[in-house]
């Protein structure tokens, strides 16, 4: 229950009538009480609902987008609240460089970090137990996201000559955007027909069931005898035991393809620093119209933004004007489109900027970077492991698509691999782990 502070301070808000709500005096200074003391609401999220009604009021809708920052994502999977956040943005964007004042910068950067942080909540496999097609809490704000035109906006703020400094900012919410999808799936989608493609899952689905039941044959036969002291015992011959005599075998022949020596022994513990680093795959399928939406803006981004967009944060990143590993932001979005470019009519034009001398040595530098923090970081070695991943991945993209390209019937196109290939592969610059 809200304790006597934070219900006056609610009650000070204002009042809903009918559709309207109506805000009383001291509603800003109400909200900056909120952004203090308020921590805990209910599942209803009225509060943060009726928070979002004034977007035309600058100052109030300022402390509302501090407040929302720290809030959970499903009270963003509504299209109400993107919209709100959409026209907001899409007004602060149409003031000109000499219109446009500080608090109106301040305030879209704290739109896209908002946007940011929303999407950047992990998801809940405990809440989230739907089937793959089902659409997820972070389908539903991505497709809010779509419905309110913010994909529209980021898009423009990626081609945008003039708005070069929310380069970071865009490439983050894109990496979020595509946590859960795989860039050939993705390419793949649409091409073929709706019959084909649901012949392809119901394939998948009589997989799964087939497996699910040799699985249970498998339990079926592991399950001890009536007589289980009565099992009989069996000489394994050419199977040496610590003697020179074959081994001797206690146990049902059900149970002899799982045999081994270090049967009942107590496993050996791996320390943390040297057990493998999990595997970070798409654990579910996003819902159709999300991969569809998805896939449209994977088109956009290529044709319109991604060179320009990619040769700003790298530039950023040499520079050094960029926070400290944002170039794993960097190393997945080459890998993630370029892969995607591959696979959908493979276009070299469209990913000039990361197919060069200068990109392999620029992954190549990261690659060796994180692979000595490793050795030298032992505490941190998985995170450094994960971000040599990263760059691993995007320099296998870069040699998959020189290899495409030397296929390309362009022959401009063939003589340009074989540039790329001489100087960047030569023996002075080898990936890592060459001979």
């Amino acid at each position: 229950m809200m304790n006597c502070e934070l219900l006056a301070t609610c009650s000070a808000l204002g009042y809903l009538e009918g559709d309207v709500y109506h805000r009383e005096p001291d509603c800003l200074e109400s909200v900056k009480d909120l952004i203090r003391y308020l921590r805990h609401e209910d599942e209803t999220r009225d509060v943060r609902q009726q928070l979002g009604a004034y977007p035309q009021d600058k100052v109030l809708f300022d402390a509302v987008i501090r407040y929302r920052g720290g809030r959970g994502e499903a009270a963003f999977a509504s299209e109400k609240v993107f919209v709100v956040l959409s026209e907001k943005l899409y007004n602060l964007l149409q003031l000109d460089w000499e219109q446009r004042q500080e608090e109106d910068t301040l305030l879209i950067e704290r739109i896209l970090l908002l946007v940011r942080n929303v999407l950047h909540v992990p998801p809940d496999p405990a809440e989230e137990q739907g089937v793959d097609g089902d659409a997820s809490l972070h389908d539903r704000v991505l497709w809010a996201l779509h419905i309110s035109g913010m994909d529209d906006l980021l898009k423009f703020l990626a081609s945008a000559q003039v708005e070069q400094q929310w380069a970071l900012h865009v490439l983050e919410i894109i990496s979020l955007m595509f946590r859960d999808q795989s860039p050939e799936e993705l390419a793949a989608l649409g091409q073929g027909t709706a019959g084909a493609e649901h012949g392809e899952d119901t394939q998948e689905l009589e997989t799964l069931r087939q497996r699910e039941l040799a699985e249970k044959r498998a339990r079926a036969l592991q399950r001890p005898s009536r007589h289980s002291r009565f099992g009989g015992s069996y000489v394994l011959q050419g199977l040496k035991s610590i003697g020179d005599r074959d081994v001797v075998f206690h146990k049902g022949l059900h149970n002899l393809k799982s045999y081994s020596h270090d049967l009942g022994k107590e496993p050996q513990r791996v320390p943390r620093r040297r057990q493998a680093a999990p595997e970070s795959e798409p654990w579910r399928r996003s819902a159709r119209n999300v991969r569809l939406f998805l896939r449209h803006f994977c088109q956009d981004f290529l044709e319109g933004c991604y060179n320009r967009l990619m040769l700003l944060v790298k530039d950023q990143l040499v520079r050094e004007k960029a926070q400290q590993h944002d170039e794993t932001y960097y190393l997945w979005a080459t890998a993630f489109f370029m892969a995607f470019n591959r696979r959908h009519g493979f276009r070299p034009e469209l990913v000039s900027e990361t197919v060069g001398v200068r990109a392999f040595h620029f992954i190549e530098q990261n690659l060796t970077t994180y692979y000595e923090m490793a050795l030298m970081d032992k505490k941190e070695a998985t995170t450094w492991a994960r971000r040599m991943h990263l760059a691993l991945k995007a320099y296998q993209e870069l040699l998959r698509t020189v290899q495409e390209m030397d296929r390309s019937p362009e022959q401009a196109v063939r003589d340009s691999s074989q540039v790329i290939k001489s100087e960047s592969l030569c023996p002075s610059a080898r990936p890592l782990g060459c001979p």
